[in-house]
């Protein structure tokens, strides 16, 4: 089997998690004989998915295929390398929202995770991030619809509740969202390609969901994106002092990357058509300062935290107003979904699989 081929070239901590979500997931023959279709499949969260389901084939025998479209050629090198040469995967390359997707055969499974989530890239290239999230899901669906897919899943996040009052969020407590700023490219262009895949259920009927995906962190993260939990991660790597902009007084959950793959797996096979999912480990909520210590203990020596000027660490990062976002996961859960990996756990197995 391919995987044996694998096992020497993928990071182990990466290999040891794939290895763990096919164990426990219990309906790959929902995927037997599938083709699915994958946008942004080089990414963080969509390549974790890629690979489980390809190991998910090659022990299971599913005959289960993938295309992945990704933006630029070198973008599969860091995450897909070792399974580029995967009988049953394919990998195409341009843009979500200009693809001729017409000229592809016909998918079962629809994907569609082709967005930046970097906070640096909002201030950089707003409209690389607004398109594939509103003209590519509308170019997506409709294929989808044409196709006839079995399934359409969409990531968005958990930033299309805008600033919110509520001390936990459901699926339906929206607050206030600015959409004429620039830091709005990313939760309105979400918003709309929920707002899409909503109209195509009620319209065609063409079984879309929705992923709400909050802070997910785990192997392989880019550590230069901007995001804090990525540069905690990159500070203790160094050795040096883990750098707070800001009072870290803000709270947040953070999901380690395998829960959330074994969550698109759980949404892709149950999520009602037309519905959105928060998806997030509401059990790992911590604030930002409190983070960064956890993180500087879990490294020898241990580190200190420093604080710095955001004006001259980060000069194009876009902030967030909100002070707290605790999401519910009680309808993710009704499916048979929970999240298992704690802070301690998961950001130790990051930082480990940057080591080996």
């Amino acid at each position: 089997m391919f995987f044996s081929q694998v096992q020497s070239s993928e990071n182990p901590i990466v290999w040891a998690d794939l290895q763990m979500i096919v164990a426990e997931h219990s309906n790959w023959d929902f995927y037997r004989n599938q083709t699915v279709f994958v946008t942004g499949g080089a990414g963080l969260l969509a390549s974790y998915l890629v690979r489980a389901l390809l190991l998910a084939n090659d022990y299971l025998d599913l005959n289960v295929r993938l295309t992945c479209l990704l933006r630029s050629v070198p973008s599969d090198s860091s995450r897909l390398k070792p399974w580029l040469h995967h009988p049953n995967l394919t990998l195409i390359y341009g843009n979500a929202e200009n693809y001729p997707y017409f000229e592809l055969e016909y998918q079962d499974i629809v994907v569609h995770a082709a967005s930046s989530a970097s906070p640096l890239t909002y201030s950089q290239d707003p409209v690389g991030i607004l398109l594939p999230n509103s003209v590519g899901t509308a170019q997506l669906c409709e294929q989808a619809r044409k196709w006839g897919s079995r399934r359409f899943l969409f990531f968005s996040t958990g930033e299309v509740y805008g600033v919110n009052s509520k001390e936990q969020l459901d699926e339906l407590d929206f607050g206030y969202l600015d959409p004429n700023t620039v830091r709005s490219c990313y939760a309105e262009s979400k918003r709309m390609g929920e707002t899409t895949c909503r109209a195509y259920a009620h319209q065609y009927g063409l079984s879309t969901c929705c992923a709400r995906i909050f802070h997910t962190y785990g192997p392989q993260m880019n550590l230069d994106d901007g995001r804090v939990f990525a540069d905690f991660v990159r500070d203790a790597l160094n050795g040096q002092p883990i750098a707070l902009a800001s009072t870290g007084t803000a709270r947040r959950c953070f999901c380690y990357l395998g829960d959330a793959t074994a969550a698109f797996l759980q949404l892709l096979e149950s999520g009602s058509p037309g519905e959105a999912y928060n998806l997030a480990n509401p059990y790992a909520e911590t604030s930002i300062i409190d983070l960064a210590h956890l993180i500087c203990g879990l490294v020898e020596p241990k580190l200190d935290v420093c604080l710095v000027d955001p004006s001259i660490a980060k000069p194009n990062y876009m902030t967030s107003p909100v002070p707290r976002s605790l999401p519910s996961i009680a309808k993710l859960q009704a499916l048979g979904w929970r999240p298992t990996t704690g802070l301690e756990s998961g950001f130790s197995r990051t930082l480990l699989s940057y080591q080996g």
